[in-house]
């Protein structure tokens, strides 16, 4: 979940590194720091709080050098201080670190070591790797690092820096991402694409249990073991403007302005005039009978509706389970089963580790993803190319519709592969499917005002109830996670025929209680939830149907939304607004709507 970044070229390092951090912040940001080579030392800079932090440091006290590391830190073993802040140095100071990933054997390693006169500053784990380097060290640093590699237990990818080899980074991964990027002249080094930007023109992957050394202008990657590996390099495809806010005021807001866009471009690349094209995925579904969806967070929420999807189409069973879950317990394979795993940076480790277990149980999985290099589309058997761009912003919100979008069209897929829609039912589908872009680029505009106008009022508020029932009900879901990650507001959503059963206590005046009632086969039974909320006076906001008088004569608020042909993809629309109600209750209470407090963006760790 961390940030990893490297230079060695021909610009003063610290410059290129900055810009690099602020690229990785997403992952972790509760202190950051680097580490420069010049001829003679290493030179640390480091800081707890925000990258600014750390950049007011080194506006008064520079590093000149073209070779170093840095790193931009999310929590797990010791407490966000400028102590615990990377890189970490054996005592000599002649070896620095910089670590993601978690050391799960690290205090049994920290013993031995301080038994063996090794001093210790933080309580972080990384801090075990530069001193067993030290007490291993002879001058050849990647001999050290094959020396210890085997000691080291958990998912890590680390950069390493000696003293007496200015010109060099050393680099290991088993678990975590790592990037190596190549420009004129000068080698990159990042845990993600974006920050190998504007220096690298191509990249490679480092796969599980290499090595590599970066010197200017070149790499060499082996094994372990030590058996040489020839780079394969690849163009980057990304350009800077698109891991850049541009004109608006955060990510959050750019990438919610770009759904329309990413829907459509998943439409040309699926659809070819009344035709559904077949998705490349090596595996013949017409066997399959029992689909199993393997995902975390937001990405869960976009498999609920995944199932509702698969089993209205496709008529065939389907379980959501979420990954962390899934990977402890020992799940009964069967013939005809088929996993997806939706994760939108392909690096989520829980889902990652449970498509691990699907497999050695010889069941094949194709993954939603939305990058295409990442370890969970290498691993699995067919992948799905989520199309949504880079999203930067910790809390999703384009890859959610464009999940939920790219199971759709999954579904419709695999219901015509099992023979379950003929071509007349397909081509209403697909004309279901058409409008979708334009019409969530009039919804989100058809509803900011009201949107606004709600989170003024209810921004004090410090807990929100979000109902909604059939496919609504993961839209519930969504809306009280969009709101809890960037507001710190408690907020949870419910199946609106639970309500009764104990949330209902919740219900004061002073609560407010969105209410998500499109115009569907449950609009009736949502209607009584409201009446029920409105007997105790809670404080209703409904999303609904623009024209909807009904709706919105019994809620304070009702944000508008207009109406998809095809119910099913309904909740594409009314997620909209609860995007834009997080945005501006997190805005109205001082929140950082990009970097929300404890999280990041890629969970890279268990």
């Amino acid at each position: 979940m961390c940030g990893i970044a490297g230079y060695i070229g021909p610009m003063q390092a610290e410059s290129v590194l900055l810009v690099a951090l602020e690229r990785l912040k997403y992952r972790g940001y509760d202190s950051a720091g680097m580490a420069i080579l010049d001829s003679h030392e290493i030179l640390i800079r480091k800081s707890e709080g925000r990258l600014r932090q750390l950049e007011e440091q080194l506006s008064m006290r520079p590093v000149l050098g073209h070779c170093g590391i840095a790193h931009t830190r999310w929590a797990t073993h010791g407490a966000p201080t400028t102590i615990n802040a990377h890189p970490h140095t054996c005592a000599r100071g002649n070896i620095a670190v910089v670590h993601n990933g978690i050391i799960e054997n690290h205090e049994v390693l920290r013993s031995r070591l301080q038994a063996a006169g090794a001093i210790f500053q933080s309580q972080t784990d990384t801090e075990v790797i530069p001193n067993l380097l030290a007490q291993v060290y002879t001058g050849d640093p990647l001999a050290a690092i094959q020396a210890i590699i085997s000691e080291l237990q958990g998912s890590f990818a680390f950069a390493a820096v000696f003293e007496d080899h200015p010109d060099h980074i050393f680099v290991a991964r088993q678990g975590s991402p790592l990037l190596v990027g190549r420009g004129e002249g000068q080698m990159l080094l990042a845990s993600d694409i974006p920050a190998l930007l504007p220096h690298a023109h191509e990249y490679l992957q480092l796969e599980d249990g290499q090595l590599a050394v970066l010197t200017r202008g070149q790499v060499r990657i082996c094994s372990f073991s030590g058996a040489v590996i020839e780079p394969a390099f690849k163009t980057i495809e990304m350009n800077v403007e698109s891991v850049s806010k541009g004109d608006y005021d955060s990510f959050m807001a750019k990438e919610i302005a770009e759904q329309p866009e990413v829907l459509q471009r998943i439409l040309e690349s699926r659809l070819r005039g009344d035709t559904l094209t077949d998705p490349d995925l090596g595996i013949d579904l017409r066997g399959i009978n029992h689909v199993v969806f393997l995902a975390a967070g937001t990405s869960w929420h976009a498999a609920l509706l995944g199932k509702r999807f698969l089993e209205s189409l496709a008529r065939i069973h389907v379980e959501v389970d979420i990954s962390s879950e899934y990977r402890y317990r020992n799940p009964v394979a069967s013939g005809g089963t088929l996993v997806v795993a939706i994760s939108q940076s392909g690096e989520t480790a829980d889902t990652l580790a449970s498509l691990r277990l699907a497999k050695s149980k010889f069941i094949p999985v194709v993954s939603l993803v939305n990058v295409m290099d990442s370890t969970i589309a290498r691993e699995s058997d067919g992948v799905m190319p989520l199309l949504a761009g880079p999203e930067i912003g910790v809390a999703s919100t384009k890859a959610y519709t464009a999940q939920v979008f790219a199971l759709y069209a999954f579904a419709l897929h695999l219901a015509r592969v099992k023979g379950r829609i003929d071509g007349e039912q397909m081509r209403r589908h697909l004309d279901g499917m058409r409008p979708i872009p334009e019409l969530v680029a009039h919804s989100l505009a058809l509803a900011e005002d009201r949107v606004l106008a709600a989170a003024e009022l209810f921004t004090p508020a410090n807990a929100t109830v979000f109902l909604g029932r059939g496919g609504e009900f993961p839209t519930a879901l969504e809306g009280a996670l969009k709101l809890k990650e960037i507001s710190y507001v408690h907020a949870m959503g419910y199946a609106g025929g639970e309500f009764k059963h104990g949330p209902i206590a919740l219900v004061t005046p002073s609560l407010p209680v969105v209410c998500i009632c499109p115009r569907d086969a449950m609009y009736e039974k949502m209607i009584s939830n409201i009446e029920e909320v409105r007997a105790r006076q809670g404080r209703i906001i409904a999303v609904g149907d623009a024209d909807d008088d009904t709706l919105a004569g019994i809620a304070d608020i009702c944000f508008p939304v207009l109406r998809s042909e095809d119910e099913l993809l309904q909740p594409l629309l009314s997620i909209l607004p609860l995007q834009r109600y997080a945005y501006h209750v997190a805005r109205g209470r001082n929140c950082d709507v990009d970097q929300p407090r404890n999280l990041a963006k890629s969970v890279t760790v268990e």
